[in-house]
């Protein structure tokens, strides 16, 4: 049910480590054969630095600094896409020192009227608990995190959800942002991160679906 009022799916893949920013740009992506010439041709590139490396590709957009490695997408038939490119570009710098990355869910919800917005708060954090503090009080923000992950891995879990959210047009937006962040500091970047792509989704996706169904029961 939740997909029936979804907006926008935006995928963050964050990595974090030891960059060179200068190196990752679009007409190494293509010399590279991780994207076609064309691509590097199009591609809108803001600033490559030493400091910074930041372009947009159309279906990706990239952030690079020297500790912090970031591709976005809000198309989703680009998320795989968006997973072999991250792995093929660390298959390439293998030597580079990663110590986490995440994958970052973040949904963009438009719930269309006043009434149900106000519900979705007040089902996760009943409003009459601050009428003695506040005058009409609404949710702005819950931020609910995992102490230590299930799945065995260091790192940690977090669900992020912020109303009201500017980006929905109606202005009865909800955001659930979920950051699915894992330490690597000790195992292979690569295997680990394909091999926790799937499950992250899956995770994203109950964890979301079961929001929504505690907010409409």
């Amino acid at each position: 049910m939740f997909k029936e009022y979804l907006e926008t799916y935006k995928l963050v893949i964050v990595v974090l480590g030891n960059f060179n920013p200068s190196i990752v740009q679009p007409f190494w992506l293509a010399h590279k054969k991780l994207i076609r010439e064309k691509e590097a041709q199009n591609a809108e590139v803001e600033l490559v630095h030493k400091e910074i490396s930041r372009f947009n590709i159309g279906w990706a957009h990239f952030e690079i600094t020297p500790q912090r490695f970031q591709i976005t997408t809000t198309q989703e038939p680009y998320f795989e896409p968006v997973r072999d490119l991250v792995v093929e570009i660390f298959k390439i710098l293998k030597e580079t020192p990663i110590n986490s990355f995440g994958i970052n869910h973040l949904r963009y919800f438009d719930l269309r009227d006043k009434e149900r917005h106000y519900n979705f708060g007040n089902k996760l954090a009943p409003l009459n608990n601050w009428n003695e503090f506040l005058n009409d009080p609404r949710l702005l923000l819950l931020q609910i995190t995992e102490r230590e992950r299930r799945d065995g891995h260091k790192g940690t879990y977090n669900i992020l959800i912020q109303s009201p959210d500017i980006q929905i047009a109606s202005g009865f937006g909800v955001l659930i942002n979920i950051n699915d962040d894992i330490k690597c500091e000790n195992s292979d970047f690569v295997t680990t991160f394909s091999k926790n792509w799937e499950s992250s989704f899956k995770k994203a996706d109950d964890t979301s679906e079961s929001i929504w169904n505690k907010i409409n029961n």
